[in-house]
């Protein structure tokens, strides 16, 4: 007789081997020694921004500058104020280290932000600047990899197949309302007992209060289908969750402990993906950003017009769900339609 293994049971044992969910790393930021007089400036807008602005959006500004000061500073090189030659330097140096031009791209992106928080000359205008830039994209694709879609096939796997025990139910839960809302990681880990209400005809509707697209924190509503709330409470009552976050860790086998960050979430995912059968090499590619992209091509591929997608996943311009959607664009376009009908097509 075959034993199946529940998905509790297989991450139960890897708890002696790894951690479930990783805290956030701590990134160390330049102090006072290493920063001119403007430093002040800067530091005083940082305290301002870190009340308005998303945690994933300062998480990435602290990232990025740590990897410019850890740059500059065993070549001696001033960060702030930076002059160009010091900034097409860094560019040249991420093209060594492989980075892809949108990654260099959002590093400048915080250097012009910093000397703008300074009242600073951007050394991202100077011509020397813009021909490394042009140099890095000679040198690499200008096409970003996609994080590889967490569909409704796989996550109705998962629902199925996954098991019993509280993380299985924190995993249906989270799946389904991420799918359902399309939300972002951040979005996601944000979502407290208060931001949801249930209908009466068993659906339930969400509000996100906060996104990348909405940073006056407007809040839009997303709907959940009732099957999702069947979920969601199953875990909200395995883990006796009656407010605050939804989405929390699991501490061993099973203790409750404070809300998900936004890591957790590629973690799970991938835990997820290889629960379900996908190949090391593609489960690897899998991101928190998975599932919206999955949402988004199922969508499409149900012919939802494109103005809906939109509106589901809070985007405010065409261009990421055309390219989320661009796998099962192509499957249908001219050409895939004209080998139909030739016969080409088994």
């Amino acid at each position: 007789m075959t034993v199946i293994r529940s998905y509790d049971t297989l991450q139960n044992m890897k708890l002696s081997n790894q951690t479930a969910e990783l805290a956030p790393t701590g990134l160390a930021v330049a102090t006072a020694s290493t920063l001119p007089t403007p430093a002040e400036k800067v530091r005083a807008w940082w305290r301002k921004a870190r009340r308005v602005y998303p945690e994933a959006t300062l998480r990435a500004w602290r990232f990025d500058w740590a990897s410019f000061i850890a740059f500059c500073k065993p070549r001696g090189l001033l960060p702030l104020p930076a002059s160009p030659s010091t900034v097409a330097a860094y560019i040249e140096a991420c093209a060594d280290a492989g980075k892809k031009p949108a990654t260099v791209r959002r590093y400048l992106a915080t250097i012009a932000c910093a000397h703008r928080a300074a009242k600073l000359i951007n050394p991202n205008d100077d011509e020397d600047v813009k021909l490394a830039l042009k140099g890095l994209y000679n040198k690499s694709p200008m096409r970003q990899r996609q994080a590889k879609a967490l569909g409704w096939h796989q996550i109705k796997r998962f629902l199925i197949t996954a098991g019993e025990g509280i993380r299985a139910d924190r995993e249906r839960a989270l799946l389904c309302v991420g799918y359902d809302t399309m939300a972002r990681r951040s979005e996601l880990v944000a979502l407290d007992v208060e931001d949801f209400s249930f209908m009466e005809d068993g659906s339930g509707r969400v509000i996100i209060r906060r996104s990348k697209t909405d940073q006056a924190g407007e809040g839009s509503l997303a709907y959940l289908s009732p099957d999702t709330v069947v979920y969601l409470k199953a875990w909200l009552k395995a883990s006796g969750i009656n407010s605050g976050a939804v989405f929390r860790r699991l501490i061993g086998r099973g203790r409750i402990g404070p809300r998900l960050n936004v890591d957790a979430i590629a973690q799970t995912f991938k835990r997820v993906a290889e629960f379900v059968g996908m190949a090391p090499e593609v489960a690897k590619e899998v991101s928190g950003h998975s599932i919206r992209v999955g949402a988004a091509q199922d969508m499409l591929a149900l012919n939802i017009d494109l103005a809906s997608v939109m509106q589901a996943g809070r985007w405010k311009t065409t261009e990421m769900p055309m390219r989320y959607g661009e796998e099962v664009q192509a499957g249908r376009g001219g050409m895939a339609r004209t080998a139909k009908a030739q016969g080409r097509v088994k």
